[in-house]
Order: C-alpha cells, then sequence, then structure tokens
C-alpha cells in the first residue's frame, strides 16, 4: 500500500492580530504560508501529501486539547506542523524542513 503522509498546520490566526471595525474577514500569514505549502506538495507528490489548515480556536476540534493545554503553558507556540498526527515543527512553517520531513516518510516505504 502507498504511503500517505498528513500534514496538520494548527494555528490561532487571531493571535497578535488588531481588529479593524471594516475588516470582515482575517486571513493570517500562516493560512498563505499553508496554501503556499499545499501547492508545493500538490505540485511534488499529488494524491500522496494532503495539508490541511486547522484553526485551533475556531473549529471545534476537541481532539487537539492536549496542544491547547501546550500552548496555555507556553510549552510550545503557533502554528504547530503535525504530520501523520506526530508533532513535528512548532512556531513556523518551514516549507524546506517539512519537504525533508516527508521526504523521509516517502523514502520509507509502503505501509504493510
Amino acid at each position: 500500500m502507498l504511503q500517505r503522509v498528513h500534514i496538520q498546520i494548527l494555528d490561532n490566526p487571531m493571535e497578535g492580530i488588531l481588529f479593524d471595525n471594516d475588516a470582515s474577514e482575517v486571513s493570517g500569514p500562516n493560512k498563505v504560508l499553508t496554501d503556499e505549502l499545499t501547492k508545493e506538495m500538490n505540485y511534488s507528490y499529488p494524491s500522496v501529501v494532503f495539508v490541511e489548515y486547522i484553526d485551533l480556536f475556531m473549529d471545534g476540534e476537541e481532539e487537539f486539547d492536549d496542544i491547547r493545554e501546550l500552548l496555555r503553558l507556553g510549552a510550545v507556540n503557533t502554528p504547530i506542523v503535525l504530520i501523520n498526527g506526530m508533532l513535528k515543527i512548532h512556531g513556523g512553517i518551514p516549507a524546506l524542513v517539512i519537504r525533508k520531513e516527508v521526504e523521509k516518510l516517502l523514502s520509507s516505504g509502503p505501509v504493510h
């Protein structure tokens, strides 16, 4: 069976944003970086790598309560990058580092 890679970018897009009464929608820099990463992964690994952006505080994602607790304790910073459910990176979305992690997983061979 072909190895698949699921990248989740967990973020708090409201962090550090000043509200403007005229602004109807906030699109933070991490969402933009996630969109760029998605395009790169779709180009390099079509149908193999899936990238997902998750707003930790708006999507009602109860499965990430442990991550929210780590954030509250100051142990990690957003954005948090999970690869196949494992916390790999926090505090940024370094495309080169993520790409190396994906390549390591894919080079490990198919899942049995």
